[in-house]
């Protein structure tokens, strides 16, 4: 009878010391005690129409991450934790996007969600992080419908799509050279927001435009539009789409002989060159970096794209991430904590430099990130503005030699 009352003396303090415990660690404010690492979560278009602007991003965002955990990790509860992405091919499809952000909150328990590419597959990924309360960061993104929703979990790096040309119209603007300008647009969110900021700024300046209209995005016969810019015979054509429905507009534009003085596709990375070859010298259209900048940590991102063997003139919108990378990084060093609504509110009030320069949200959480124009010279990507201190600016080819001219 003793030996039990003395068993039971020192066993069931145990016993409610080990519980007391296990309380304290699944306490949602213990719960970092578990953690082995910060998991960031999102989706890459390895597959499908998108594939040719970021298809090789996944190998991009581990480097990243790699180089992160090189240097040891990132504050989070008074230690460093290593980061971790977990990444899905979303197939360039809206439906697959949903799937794969579901199941990156409710099974693989992210902590912090980047967005996929386009503005039409971000529409759909945000409303995952809304509904679930999960800091997301927007990335190549940039339809302001993204933002009138009202949502509170998401910043997204990109100024607006309608200033996406400020800088290139700023240009022909200094130059006084270009006196007209014709317009075609694809017709899905992004480009026509593009190219209906695009007309309002022209305007502005003083371009006559001649001619403007939007097109289906699988338009294949473009010899209408083309017939009548001919006979306008504009300075500019501004060609607002991705790199399918340009090429076969350039295609056309040459089998035609439409020579306006300068092509301007706003989309003209290695999906536009690849199908094109030499035809695509003299366009002009956005990037956010080339090599020569001298802004935030250029020297780490000119490593990270060696590590990934990304070529950035190929792969332009490689400077986007880097611009989300930095704001992820400066949000949970500012935040020091996981907590979701701790580190919105750290991500919310950044200020940080970038390899474009200083980069803030507004109140609706849209970013100041916007491109610079480059032009297509000897099969290179070359800025041809802001003339600026720490901008390596090349000269403008202006005008374009007809098709006939050409070497």
């Amino acid at each position: 009878m003793v030996k039990r009352k003395l068993w039971t003396y020192w066993i069931n303090p145990l016993i409610i010391g080990i519980i007391h415990l296990i309380l304290l660690f699944i306490n949602s404010e213990n719960l970092v005690l578990a953690r082995d690492a910060i998991l960031i979560g999102g989706t890459i278009s390895e597959t499908g129409t998108f594939n040719t602007d970021v298809g090789p991003f996944r190998k991009l965002m581990e480097s990243w991450a790699a180089m992160i955990n090189e240097r040891g990790g990132l504050p989070v509860d008074g230690q460093k934790l290593p980061v971790k992405f977990i990444l899905y091919d979303d197939k360039s499809d809206r439906d697959t996007v949903l799937k794969f952000y579901e199941k990156l909150v409710t099974e693989d328990k992210v902590d912090l969600l980047i967005g996929p590419y386009s503005s039409f597959l971000t529409l759909a990924a945000s409303t995952v992080a809304e509904r679930h309360g999960v800091p997301f960061v927007a990335v190549e993104a940039n339809s302001p419908k993204i933002y009138e929703r009202g949502f509170k979990w998401i910043v997204g790096v990109l100024a607006p799509a309608t200033i996406w040309s400020e800088h290139y119209f700023n240009m022909i603007q200094a130059e006084g050279k270009a006196k007209s300008i014709a317009f075609i647009s694809e017709d899905i969110v992004h480009a026509r927001e593009v190219y209906e900021g695009a007309i309002k700024k022209a305007e502005e300046i003083g371009l006559k435009v001649l001619f403007k209209e939007i097109a289906p995005s699988k338009t294949v016969d473009f010899s209408a539009p083309i017939a009548k810019m001919k006979e306008l015979d504009p300075d500019i054509v501004y060609i607002s789409s991705f790199h399918p429905f340009a090429v076969a507009f350039m295609k056309q534009a040459k089998e035609l002989d439409l020579n306006p003085r300068e092509f301007h596709p706003i989309h003209h990375g290695i999906g536009f060159l690849s199908a094109l070859g030499k035809d695509a010298e003299y366009a002009v259209g956005e990037s956010y970096w080339v090599p020569g900048i001298q802004k935030g940590d250029a020297k780490f991102f000119e490593e990270l794209l060696k590590r990934s063997g990304i070529d950035v003139g190929e792969w332009p919108w490689a400077g986007i991430r880097m611009g989300a990378f930095d704001v992820i990084k400066a949000g949970i060093e500012k935040a020091g904590t996981l907590e979701p609504a701790k580190l919105m509110n750290a991500l919310k009030t950044l200020s940080v430099e970038t390899i474009t320069g200083t980069l803030r949200f507004d109140e609706k959480g849209v970013g100041t990130m916007n491109t610079i124009p480059t032009q297509i010279q000897n099969g290179k990507y070359v800025l041809i503005w802001p003339k600026e201190e720490g901008m390596p600016t090349g000269e403008h080819w202006y005008p374009t030699p007809k098709w006939s001219e050409r070497r």
